[in-house]
């Protein structure tokens, strides 16, 4: 399945990335950072990546964006319908494959889950 990235299903703008960064919260593994927010309005399911030059010369960084994209398409519809979440690499990003990154989704929409769930039950 070919998934369009249109305007509606990225974070475009500065300001978008720093509410991302400000209201939402830190996700850590040894191979990606990711900063998320539920809720985050009702702009629906967006995406952004962010790496820098530092990180290799542009097919490297290319490969990293389109590995990214493909496992957020494959995860997509587990997503909380109002999630907005920017990815950045860790060190080794070269070796990723999609199948890591879907799993590294994977285990943090668990993670949302579970936070959720408990905080349903503590507000009961």
């Amino acid at each position: 399945m070919k998934q369009k990235f249109s305007r509606a299903t990225k974070l475009c703008s500065h300001r978008d990335y720093q509410i991302v960064y400000r209201m939402g919260k830190r996700y850590a593994s040894d191979k990606l950072v990711v900063f998320y927010r539920v809720n985050g309005g009702n702009k629906g399911r967006r995406l952004g990546i962010t790496i820098s030059r530092k990180w290799g010369n542009a097919p490297e960084r290319n490969r990293f964006k389109r590995i990214v994209r493909a496992a957020y398409v494959a995860v997509y519809s587990e997503l909380p319908l109002q999630f907005e979440m920017n990815v950045h690499p860790q060190t080794n990003y070269q070796r990723l494959t999609m199948q890591a990154v879907k799993r590294e989704f994977e285990l943090l929409i668990k993670k949302i889950r579970d936070v959720s769930q408990s905080r349903t039950k503590t507000s009961r």
